[in-house]
């Protein structure tokens, strides 16, 4: 534990303690009542919102921690899940949300959004499983019903009450560099994949050519969000159905990797993220299966899985490996990134893992949160 954290706890404890000591039963309550009320713990929580919105996710979960030292209530444990996850952290998310599920069983909020996080990890018999729970406990909450009618389609979409600032099941969308939003007449054209050290994207040759002319942006898992312009340098690349989108303003790719080397071989473990129709900030939806093999004598190789087209394609290690493809009623197919594209003056390709070892499904949903791209278009009128 770091100092401030042991500060913290020294100068809450005698509050809690005294809270706590020689009060009846029926007490606890409403201590827990006023404490929920006090002024420094209101405004912490309302700064933190915040903060979170501008996108300072940081200072976000400092804020909101500071909240939750001061009272064991899932507002503040809400935030601190969101936060985590507005910052790339969705293990951390995943685990904290477990814990405020089981806690918090008075309300519906933690254990729907800790389906939803199971959901697009991956884990989706986990999650109907704690959504089966959730409908047995509170069958008629409004977020217990709108998570149920969700889970009907794939990728699952974020709307209405699911939106909802405590318990919001979706990034909020910040613009980096101060940049204009997307006018509210943008639609979502395509996944797509963060290339070229975060200098660029690549996406569905169709999605592009069937605007011409058009506006584009495109927006992270995490919300983040920039202008790009349409690059149509690369004839081998658009001869392969993917096109090119120089950004603006580089995103991060944080922690996440390319993978160096040859691509794996038929029967590896694959990983694929993807978003929904929606132009509205999301969380991808990680889908997984099995890797194929080369299609005819072409640098194409089947892909045993559902992914979107214009989708990042990860390895066994979390590592980026390949692009979704477009096809035309086929099955579906990834193109391998030596193949797509070569770096654009930026670092190379990171050195794999040591070794053989798999990574657990959460880290590699972690990994793609950054490569994972909404690709929002506006066509001139």
């Amino acid at each position: 534990m770091n100092l401030r954290a042991l500060l913290r706890r020294v100068a809450v404890a005698p509050l809690l303690f005294g809270a706590c000591v020689a009060l009846p039963a029926h007490a606890h309550g409403d201590e827990a009542a006023a404490a929920a009320r006090l002024p420094q713990r209101v405004a912490l929580l309302a700064r933190a919102q915040a903060e979170l919105e501008r996108g300072d996710a940081p200072q976000a979960l400092d804020d909101f921690e500071r909240a939750a030292m001061m009272l064991h209530a899932s507002d503040a444990e809400l935030g601190l899940i969101r936060a985590a996850m507005q910052d790339g952290q969705y293990r951390r998310a995943l685990a904290f949300c477990a814990h405020t599920a089981g806690e918090h069983t008075d309300d519906a909020d933690g254990g729907a959004l800790y389906a939803w996080l199971l959901r697009i990890g991956g884990q989706g018999e986990l999650a109907t499983h704690v959504l089966a729970q959730l409908r047995a406990q509170a069958s008629d909450d409004a977020v217990t019903v709108a998570v149920d009618a969700a889970f009907g389609t794939t990728p699952s979409a974020a709307t209405g009450v699911l939106l909802a600032p405590l318990h919001r099941m979706a990034p909020w969308p910040v613009m980096l560099e101060a940049q204009t939003p997307p006018p509210v007449t943008a639609r979502f054209a395509s996944s797509a994949t963060l290339v070229d050290n975060g200098t660029a994207a690549l996406l569905p040759l169709v999605a592009m050519a069937a605007a011409p002319g058009a506006r584009f942006w495109v927006r992270n898992g995490l919300g983040q969000t920039t202008s790009a312009t349409p690059d149509r340098s690369d004839a081998a690349l658009e001869a392969r159905g993917l096109a090119r989108l120089a950004l603006g303003t580089p995103l991060p790719v944080g922690a996440s990797r390319v993978a160096a080397g040859r691509a794996p071989f038929a029967g590896s473990p694959g990983y694929a993220l993807q978003f929904g129709a929606g132009a509205e900030p999301a969380w991808p939806t990680l889908t997984q299966g099995f890797l194929g093999s080369p299609v005819g004598n072409s640098d194409v190789r089947k892909l045993g899985f559902g992914a979107t087209p214009g989708a990042p394609v990860l390895d066994a290690k979390g590592e980026l490996i390949g692009v979704a493809l477009p096809t035309a009623g086929g099955p579906a197919a990834w193109l391998p990134l030596p193949s797509a594209m070569q770096p654009r003056g930026g670092a190379p390709a990171l050195p794999t893992h040591a070794g053989l070892a798999l990574v657990a499904p959460d880290e590699i949903y972690e990994a793609g949160l950054r490569r994972a791209l909404q690709v929002l278009v506006d066509a001139p009128r």
